[in-house]
This record gives C-alpha cells, structure tokens and sequence, in this order.
C-alpha cells in the first residue's frame, strides 16, 4: 500500500506539553524526596561525628606496662596525641563549617594544619604582631618595643616580679601588662600568667593568634579583633579560630584561657580536665563537642555556654571513659555531669 502524498512523518522530538509535564514530574518528585535526603544526610554526619568520638575514645585509653595500666594523655597535648598517629580527621565532626571551625576559606584540611612556633603571634591592640618565634630569638621584639623575653628582676614601670622560667621554658612580658610562659615539650605549650592589677589603668589588650597560611589572615584577624575591642570577650567571642587566647592583663585579670597547645588550630572537640590521666573514673564525661581542645572551665556550668557546640538539631555529641558515646541538649549535660566526679568542668568547684 502506497503512503498517501502529503502525509508528513510524525517528528522523533518531544512536544512542549511533553517537555512541561516531564519537568513538572521531576520537581514533584524532588519535592517528595527532598527532605528525607537531606534528613538522611544529616542522620549520616551524626553517625560520623559519633563513630569520631568512639575511635578517639579507644585510641587514647591505651594500654602501658605489664599491668596494662590505662594511662591516659594530659588534655593539653591530646590533639598532639592524636595528630602524631595519624588521625587527625577524626578531630573534625562533618557538621563543621571549615571557614568557621578551621580557618579561611580554602584553608588546609586539619591533617595538613600542623604549625609552630613561627606560626603564632602576639597581638597587642589589634596592630603591633610580634612574631614569638623572632622575639624568643632576639631576646625582644622588634615591632613592639614593650615586649622583653626572660626580663631580669622587675619587669615594665609598675613593679611586677614575674616567676623565673623553669630549664624548658622562656618567659615573654609585654611590660607587666600581661606575660606568657612557653613551656617546650612534646607539645609546646603557651600559658598565660596571672599579672596582678595595681589600681592604674591600663588600655592594653593581648591575644595569641596564629597564621593559617590563608592569604589575608592580617587583614581578617585585625577586623576579627576589633570586633570585640575594648571589651571583656573572651577569644572565642571573634568567632575566629586563629584567635586562639586572650592573655590575663592587669586591666582584665578575671580573664583566664586554657594554655594553647601549639601543633593544631582548634578541632570539634575537648578533653576535660577533670579525668584523671591514670585513673579515670567510671563514666567521666571524656570528650565532648567544644570549641577548645581543653574542657577546663571554673564556676556555673552556664560559663560554657559559648563553648558548647550542640551541632546536631540543638544537641552535642558526648563520649565517657568507659566508652559510651551519646548526644544531649546543653541542659540535659548539665543534670547528667553535675557530679562530684566531673566538679570544676560541669559544675561548681
């Protein structure tokens, strides 16, 4: 049978009606499955964060000596701890934004975050940054001429005799408005010294910041400082992560930061201090979602308000030393660690 003339042959294209319908479909189904994907997604970086949490609890209650002793590292150097066995992407719940938690934007993943000495600064008053590694070298510093290291005796106009450094460590004051004491070790660690008020006033402010590598690290912890200049904040109130410390001063003596521990910018956890190295309790809250790497908090439990990091749907991720991992409100911690056991971290002293 001849097809008859003028007869076209129906194109193998899609209509428009088709093409409407088909995209219509696909957005109605993204619309189904949207949440339940990213709810799953969700479900996913908390299973991560708790399995960090158990594995870094099995790797630092390690065994030693023949009476198979549970020794556990100080809560200053468990990040070293970590770092040096190769785990450091365990210090990171996924639930972390990495310009927030870890540095600038395109900073290195944590593992490469190893620094130094010649990576952290004195600041005084937002402009004067003093190289500690330049300044233990010459004995002071050559862009703020109040810095002095080991002074003899007195050090600055108003009378302070600072503690003479032990055989590992070096003494840096900044006149006597505020000092540090770098103890060397593994790790090195930076401490804030106590420097009593005299009455006078004093305009200075100090902070330890740390040079992540990120191109305009200057110009961002200068704007980050100014922020909370002239206030009592502490460093966690930049909302910088390279602003590790605020030193105790003569015009904010009632500001007291947990020592830096030099080797890692600041991870998703802490280590609370209230677990004893050699015997840790039973149920000692260990690790907890934190924006330090030490738990070391004195008074109301309420002073860790800022430091808590209830990252998943209001609630932080938890680990104990007998190896329980589990995730509360900051409420429902406080009632479950206000205990004799954990007194000076979740409780009052």
């Amino acid at each position: 049978m001849s097809t008859p003339q003028g007869r076209r042959a129906r194109s193998a294209g899609f209509t428009l009606m088709e093409l409407v319908v088909v995209v219509a479909i696909i957005a109605l189904l993204v619309m189904i499955f949207a949440p339940s994907v990213i709810e799953a997604m969700i479900r996913s970086r908390a299973v991560i964060c708790a399995n960090n949490l158990h594995e870094l609890t099995k790797a630092l209650q390690i065994n030693t000596g023949r009476e198979t002793i549970q020794k556990l590292p100080y809560a200053s150097e468990w990040y070293t701890f970590v770092i040096d066995r190769g785990a450091a992407r365990m210090l990171r719940c996924p639930e972390d934004d990495a310009a927030t938690d870890f540095g600038a934007v395109g900073a290195p993943p944590p593992d490469e975050q190893y620094i130094n000495l010649a990576d952290v600064y004195i600041v005084q008053n937002c402009t004067l940054f003093t190289n500690i590694e330049d300044a233990l070298a010459l004995g002071m510093s050559g862009q703020d001429p109040q810095i002095i290291v080991n002074p003899p005796g007195i050090a600055g106009d108003h009378g302070w005799n600072p503690p003479d450094p032990g055989p590992n460590q070096d003494l840096i004051c900044i006149d006597d408005d505020a000092a540090i004491m770098v103890t060397y070790g593994d790790p090195i660690t930076i401490e804030s010294l106590q420097v009593p008020g005299d009455g006078k006033l004093c305009w200075s402010e100090h902070w330890i910041v740390v040079d992540d590598g990120s191109p305009n690290w200057f110009e961002e912890i200068t704007a980050a400082l100014r922020d909370v200049y002239n206030t009592s904040k502490p460093s966690s109130a930049t909302g910088d992560p390279r602003v590790v410390m605020r030193l105790t001063g003569r015009r904010y003596d009632d500001i007291i930061e947990p020592e830096y521990v030099v080797g890692t910018l600041r991870g998703s956890y802490g280590m609370s201090t209230a677990v004893h190295g050699t015997a840790p309790g039973p149920g000692q809250l260990m690790l907890v979602e934190f924006n330090t790497a030490i738990v070391r908090v004195t008074g109301d439990f309420t002073n860790l308000d800022l430091s808590l990091q209830p990252r998943h749907k209001g609630k932080a991720y938890y680990a104990t030393t007998d190896g329980g991992v589990d995730c509360k409100t900051v409420d429902d911690l406080e009632l479950e660690f206000d205990s004799t056991a954990n007194r000076g971290i979740w409780g009052p002293q």
